[in-house]
């Protein structure tokens, strides 16, 4: 049976759905139901590029690529993923973090540590952060290539090709490599296009149901053409 497998954060997910469980209301599960496919959800709220990079490694190093569309949301760049030895877990920091986002994987003063250490260093350098998620995303396209893996791929922060700033050779050559490959909600990422449409979105930027049931109608023929003609 084919299937439908999106791999990003809480945009794909369908973060602040209505009754939303297993991930299923947002636009790609939406669309999965509607041509009769199996949908499975790997997305991780919250979570930066490179956990989303190890969704997509680990789903198809232990499942098929045969029959099967990987709809990717890559997210924004200022968001840093860190692997907690202790704990052997990952824990994911962005701008808005705050110590007790972290308190189910690290004790708190390890939080504190993970989130000065972000501010005061990680996200210092949108050219760091620019140059590590191009480096993450053709890494991801390369391996998409080799194992024969059907995509769609979104983005969110149109930071990664901007060339105005922080834009030396290495960064646009990165640049060049990804771009064919990744697409916009009619010119725009997922957000601001929910914004532009008038469609309803929470105070935590999730757009809700109306943006989701629309998506369908931007995506759905192309999943269709990818995945049975």
């Amino acid at each position: 049976m084919k299937k439908i497998v999106s791999f990003g954060d809480s945009f794909i997910f369908g973060s602040e759905l209505t009754n939303n469980t297993d991930g299923s209301k947002a636009w790609p599960g939406l669309i999965a139901k509607s041509l009769n496919c199996e949908y499975y959800t790997q997305a991780i709220p919250g979570c930066g590029n490179d956990r989303i990079a190890e969704q997509i490694y680990s789903w198809f190093a232990n499942n098929s690529a045969k029959d099967t569309l990987a709809v990717i949301n890559w997210t924004w760049t200022h968001r840093w993923d860190f692997y907690i030895a202790k704990s052997e877990t990952w824990v994911s920091v962005g701008r808005s973090c705050v110590p007790e986002e972290l308190a189910k994987t690290v004790e708190s003063s390890q939080a504190q540590e993970i989130i000065d250490f972000y501010n005061n260093w990680a996200n210092q350098s949108l050219l760091w952060n620019k140059f590590r998620n191009l480096q993450t995303i053709y890494a991801v396209q390369s391996y998409l290539k080799e194992r024969g893996v059907i995509a769609v791929q979104t983005y969110m922060d149109y930071h990664l090709f901007d060339q105005n700033y922080h834009a030396p050779d290495y960064i646009t050559e990165l640049q060049k490599l990804i771009k064919p490959q990744l697409e916009l909600f009619e010119n725009k990422n997922f957000l601001d296009w929910s914004y532009e449409k008038g469609f309803a979105v929470t105070e935590i930027l999730h757009p809700l149901e109306e943006a989701h049931k629309a998506a369908v109608d931007v995506w759905q023929e192309k999943y269709y053409q990818l995945l049975f003609i």
